[in-house]
């Protein structure tokens, strides 16, 4: 029987992140998905200004998230062709994708087709606001499904897969998931390594 590393699987996981939560859930989808034996990319997008013309009160965080992930390379459209599975993360900007990500997926539109028949799903960072969450990710999986993907369930739903009943409780009646500092929690993490898991798993059972 042969398993993901043995057929070569790649995933890309591909996010933008501002103070670095999605950057955070970028980096366990990735870890998950090495851990079924994928090859992965771990690609940020770039910002669309640069950190001087936002708003003053959030430069240092900014800057900070900047310096962060400095050493994380720059997505590019070819992350994608040599993907089989992929994992777009953004920001819940208020129950839509963040400019970053939706300027990122509209320049892979391709006549040819290159991404149909590839598994992919979506991420995002927790929100304070109601249903943000929920409406991002399903924003974002429409415009990949736009492309052709095989759609994979969202994080938060692999995760309910992977954990028993006890602990589906638990996340549901704990505390809000973003921390002051926007970084996600455990609770956070958890889903994002079961996706990267599943979505490695997926693609090689799609292409076995």
């Amino acid at each position: 029987m042969r398993t993901a590393c043995a057929l070569g699987m790649n995933v890309a996981v591909i996010f933008y992140s501002r103070y670095g939560g999605t950057a955070a859930l970028a980096a366990a989808v990735a870890q998950g998905a090495r851990q079924a034996g994928a090859t992965v990319r771990l690609r940020r997008v770039a910002d669309l200004t640069a950190i001087e013309d936002r708003w003053s009160a959030a430069n240092e965080r900014i800057r900070a998230a900047r310096e962060h992930l400095a050493s994380v390379p720059l997505a590019q459209q070819d992350d994608l062709f040599w993907a089989d599975g992929i994992a777009i993360g953004s920001p819940a900007r208020y129950g839509a994708m963040c400019a970053e990500i939706r300027r990122f997926l509209d320049g892979s539109r391709q006549p040819s087709g290159d991404l149909a028949g590839k598994v992919a799903s979506v991420f995002c960072s927790p929100s304070a606001v109601e249903g943000a969450q929920r409406a991002t990710l399903t924003a974002t999986l429409g415009s990949l499904a736009g492309h052709g993907v095989l759609v994979q369930a969202p994080a938060r739903a692999e995760m309910d897969a992977e954990m028993d009943p006890t602990s589906r409780a638990a996340r549901r009646d704990g505390p809000p998931r973003a921390s002051a500092d926007h970084a996600p929690a455990e609770l956070d993490l958890a889903p994002a390594r079961a996706l990267g898991r599943r979505l490695a798993r997926r693609e090689s059972r799609t292409r076995g």
